[in-house]
C-alpha cells in the first residue's frame, strides 16, 4: 500500500520545515494467541521524501533525512493503524528538533 506521510520540523530557534514522505507499507501483523507468538513482518519503506523550508524552498540535507526516517519510524504503529483504516494520507505529529536550524542542513 502506497502513503503519504506529511509532519513538520519545528527547529530550537523556530523554523519550520515542512516534511513530505512517499512510502510503501508491506508485510503483515498477526496477533498473539494461544498457540502462537506475535508474527510482525511489517516494513515501511521510504521511497521518497520531499523537504521544504519556511520560503517553499526545496532542501537537500542528509541529516534532515535521518530525521524524517527515525521520526516515521518512531511512529510505525500510528502509520499502519491509520493505513489499516484505508487512510492513505496520513498526519503526524510535528518532530521537535533540539538542534538549530543551521546545524541541521
Amino acid at each position: 500500500m502506497e502513503v503519504q506521510i506529511y509532519f513538520d520540523i519545528i527547529t530550537h530557534d523556530g523554523k519550520t520545515i515542512e516534511v513530505n514522505v512517499s512510502a510503501t507499507l508491506s508485510g503483515s501483523y498477526i496477533p498473539a494467541d494461544f498457540n502462537h507468538d506475535i508474527e510482525d513482518s511489517r516494513e515501511i519503506d521510504v521511497t521518497v521524501v520531499i523537504l521544504v523550508n519556511e520560503d517553499y524552498d526545496l532542501i537537500k540535507s542528509e541529516k534532515l533525512t535521518e530525521i524524517v526516517y527515525e521520526h516515521v519510524d518512531d511512529n510505525d504503529r500510528k502509520i499502519y493503524e491509520k493505513a489499516e483504516k484505508g487512510v492513505d494520507e496520513i498526519y503526524l505529529d510535528d518532530f521537535k528538533s533540539d538542534k538549530n536550524y543551521t546545524d541541521i542542513i
